[in-house]
């Protein structure tokens, strides 16, 4: 169907939307834009956090592991158990326990936890957006 423009010469701003209404579409347009971008983000960060509390799981267990086979949970018994002699010679104590600590494991498990906590707040922070744009 073609429009005659002859047929609406008298209406001069019959075929013309108003500025307004241009506008709101393309604010409109914008807006499921954006909504697209974040609903991935959402899914992205949600995949991320996921993936983190799963590493997160052998991890913990290797360092459980790495601290009861590295002595350090003995050496931190006796800190209860005798605590007056652990106090008379605390540097001593302090340099035991410090040399079973299993490192390398706590700081791959810290970043494995810190990866999670990020990743929830990317999420959570993104939903937020969702129910402010909507």
């Amino acid at each position: 169907m073609t429009i005659n423009h002859k047929n609406y010469s008298h209406y001069p701003d019959a075929l013309k939307a108003p500025d307004v209404l241009f506008e709101k579409i393309l604010n409109r347009i914008h807006q499921e834009q954006h909504l697209i971008v974040v609903r991935r983000k959402i899914l992205f960060f949600s995949i991320g956090s996921f993936v983190s509390v799963i590493a997160a799981i052998p991890a913990f267990k290797i360092l459980l592991s790495e601290f009861i086979e590295s002595g350090f949970v003995k050496y931190f018994s006796l800190l209860f158990s005798d605590t007056k002699i652990v106090m008379s010679i605390w540097q001593n104590f302090t340099v035991s326990l410090l040399e079973t600590l299993p490192v390398l494991n706590l700081i791959i498990f810290s970043l494995i936890v810190l990866a999670f906590l990020q990743m929830l707040r990317l999420t959570a922070k993104n939903i937020k957006d969702v129910f402010i744009s909507a």
